[in-house]
């Protein structure tokens, strides 16, 4: 008789408590801890999709939903702002010309590089 994988002594009888773990939104690897597996076990037996479906994340309540979208947000705010930080104090003349670059191959509106090009011929009068 072969040796039983862990998947058979320790994950498969429990599917039905780790689905309602998941609901209670108990993390992966929490849920790991209490199966007395490792996560990267745990991870290598999601090919099946009894474990795959157990473990989905249960959907956002429109309270968690608004959360995700304002810490986007604030995430957006932090990353430009320290963007703009980065090229006013540390950016050399090269990475200014490839910024600009990527951004000029990133826009589609042709109002956009209208606007780009008033404030180029504004920096030139300045």
């Amino acid at each position: 008789m072969s040796k039983q994988s862990k998947y058979e002594t320790h994950i498969a009888p429990r599917l039905a408590e780790i689905k309602a773990w998941r609901a209670e939104r108990i993390s992966i690897p929490d849920i790991a801890k209490k199966l007395s597996v490792g996560l990267s076990t745990l991870n290598q037996e999601r090919y099946r999709p009894e474990l795959e479906e157990a473990l989905k994340a249960p959907e956002l309540t429109e309270k968690e939903k608004q959360k995700q979208i304002q810490n986007a947000i604030i995430n957006h705010k932090k990353y430009f702002n320290s963007t703009l930080s980065f090229v006013r104090r540390h950016a050399d003349a090269s990475e200014r010309l490839k910024i600009v670059k990527t951004l000029i191959e990133n826009v589609d509106d042709s109002k956009e590089i209208d606007d780009i090009k008033k404030l180029v011929e504004e920096h030139k009068k300045s």
